[in-house]
């Protein structure tokens, strides 16, 4: 903590004075306690001396002196700026939106689209308010208000004026009927409440009667501008488009009979068809005929192949002697063995015989061989016939084919030349449909239109005054709500200067003088010089730490030396066994505010520096 607290002098005479603080005893000796009218913000906050409360309030209050007179001053400006304030009077009405046909597009030709857009009371009312609040109905109501008995001086004598001293159309004429509109635009309210069809109107005027009468000219300017632009004219739009509808489709009807007389035809729909149809069916017969010819020449074909491979003569029959003499050999084989053992020589001999005729059958490959008999083969006179009827057939399937193919070629040539005719009478036939269909939409559109018509010239259907304005509302005192609105404002700012000159004023942060003997005994408090530390190699050699114990009387976070180091510091203090008092007066500043010099080893001078070691001065504990 320190004892002094002050800042140095900036002409160059020295330092200035310290101011010392008030101490009061404590456990640990003198310990600062400063009074309570001495403490400033700084202290509640951080413990950092700032500025003093106790001179806040005075400070303050000095202000007054000139706040007071600049406050009536800017009062008095304020009442008179507000003089030309009058109060107001507010004409009220309400109307109420619905859907109609005008928020439902339909198209004057073609069918009607559904519209993929949520119609809902807000989107209505937003476009009526922006209808209501356009200026070409607040130019007729202007035109109206012009008519009336008083003219335009009734609604703004002084506009009227500058607009009277100038010749209508000049570009001065023009900026006052600008003007004069502007007024009216912001006096002419318009609200549409939320989530309804309900729109709520209002004028206000320093007139009564002119603010009711304005109002309810505003509401027929509305709806007539409305029948303007979604009813009036409709009619004769859709019977010019009519005509001209008729007089194409008249012409279309003239070409399309040249057209079909140049090419020969006399129903291009069903001649066209037919010859497709035609086409179609013939395409079928040839591929059908072109089958079945294609069937019967693979049916010859085979039964051609089969012809070649069958014999035109065959052996009716074969008489087989050589099986029939094994048969009977055979048979006398087994009559032997009835009467003698096989070993025996005639059943050897039967034996022979029979391997014998075997083997003269198999040389001939099984076949028969004796007396045969030959003739005409019935399989190959089977083929002869099947053949000859399928080369007729084949025949006739090809003539058939030729045929065919001749008449499809004539009905193909037909439909080519038809089909390029196609475009160009689609082209014809489609102008015609299109002519045909706007001509019926604009017929009926043209009898709805003169419906619509005579309706609104008496009341529209979706549109409905609720509440037109009769009587004015009684509106505030504005002067006096704008003369106590500009005095506050006034005010707050120069309470704000006021507090400005409060926190620069140099005597809230001066700290008083404190009480001479808590100085004084502050004074005998000791304190200790501090010792520089000494570097005299880089690299120092290590040193072995020394333990201390504070003594008794000291604050136990005090720095006491031990005997070594107290015992080699006094042998370089001139005084190393004065009082701790007189070792503090060479600290003190003298009269002129001027320090006195610094002991030797306070300098750097301190021969403890010679052995090498680095030497650490002990810390003042009350700095």
């Amino acid at each position: 903590m320190l004892m002094f607290k002050g800042k140095g002098r900036k002409d160059g005479k020295g330092a200035a004075t310290p101011q010392p603080t008030a101490y009061a005893p404590s456990a640990y000796g003198y310990a600062p306690q400063p009074r309570a009218a001495d403490l400033t913000v700084g202290d509640y906050a951080n413990g950092v001396p700032n500025i003093r409360l106790g001179a806040m309030f005075g400070s303050l209050m000095r202000q007054l002196l000139w706040v007071i007179p600049l406050f009536a001053v800017g009062c008095f400006v304020a009442w008179i700026l507000t003089a030309d304030f009058k109060r107001t009077y507010t004409g009220e009405g309400t109307i109420m939106v619905q859907i109609g046909d005008e928020y439902v597009y339909q198209p004057i030709a073609g069918t009607q689209a559904q519209s993929s857009l949520l119609q809902t009371p807000d989107t209505i009312t937003l476009n009526e308010v922006a209808l209501i609040k356009n200026s070409e109905v607040i130019d007729r109501v202007i035109g109206e208000i012009a008519l009336r008995p008083g003219g335009l001086s009734a609604f703004d004598a002084r506009i009227a004026a500058k607009m009277a001293r100038h010749p209508e159309g000049s570009t001065a004429y023009q900026l006052d009927y600008m003007e004069l509109r502007k007024k009216m635009n912001d006096s002419f309210y318009v609200a549409a409440r939320p989530k309804s069809s309900i729109i709520d109107m209002s004028f206000k005027h320093e007139d009564p009667q002119m603010a009711v009468s304005t109002l309810n000219a505003l509401m027929d300017a509305y709806m007539s501008y409305r029948r303007t632009i979604f009813v009036d004219g409709a009619s004769d739009i859709i019977t010019e488009r009519r005509k001209d509808t008729e007089a194409q489709l008249n012409a279309n009807e003239r070409r399309m009979a040249s057209f079909l007389a140049g090419n020969q035809i006399s129903d291009f729909d069903s001649e066209h068809k037919g010859a497709s149809k035609r086409t179609e069916d013939l395409r079928a017969s040839l591929n059908a005929l072109r089958a079945q010819t294609v069937a019967a020449e693979q049916s010859l074909a085979s039964i051609e192949d089969q012809l070649r491979q069958t014999p035109d003569v065959i052996n009716l029959y074969v008489d087989d002697r050589a099986s029939n003499r094994i048969a009977q050999a055979e048979l006398e084989l087994k009559q032997l063995l009835a009467k003698y053992l096989p070993s025996s020589d005639p059943v050897r001999q039967k034996q022979l015989e029979i391997q014998e005729l075997q083997s003269l059958q198999q040389s001939n490959n099984g076949r028969a061989t004796g007396g045969r008999r030959v003739g005409p083969n019935p399989v190959y006179q089977d083929l002869m016939r099947s053949r000859n009827t399928a080369q007729a057939s084949a025949d006739s399937l090809r003539e058939s084919e030729i045929l065919v193919q001749q008449q499809l070629n004539s009905v193909d040539g037909k439909l080519r030349r038809m089909t390029a005719l196609v475009p160009g009478y689609s082209d014809i036939l489609r102008e015609r449909e299109t002519l045909t269909t706007r001509l019926k939409t604009y017929l009926n559109k043209e009898q709805e239109a003169l419906i619509n018509q005579q309706q609104a010239a008496s009341s529209s259907e979706n549109v409905r005054v609720i509440a037109p304005a009769s009587y004015p509302v009684k509106g505030r005192n504005m002067r006096m709500l704008a003369f106590v609105g500009a005095s506050a404002a006034w005010g707050f700012t120069l309470f704000m200067l006021a507090l400005f000159r409060v926190f620069i004023d140099p005597r809230l942060y001066a700290v008083p003088a404190a009480m001479p003997g808590a100085y004084e005994a502050d004074r005998r408090q000791p304190q200790m010089p501090q010792m520089p530390q000494v570097y005299h190699d880089p690299i120092p050699e290590g040193v072995q730490s020394q333990h201390y114990a504070a003594p008794v009387g000291h604050h136990p976070q005090e720095y006491v030396p031990s005997s070594a180091e107290e015992t080699e510091y006094n042998q370089y203090d001139p005084e190393p066994q004065q009082d701790w008092a007189q070792a503090e007066q060479r600290y003190l500043p003298t009269a002129d505010g001027t320090y006195p010099a610094p002991l030797p080893h306070a300098m750097g001078q301190s021969p403890m520096g010679q052995h090498g070691a680095r030497q650490c001065a002990p810390k003042n504990p009350y700095q």
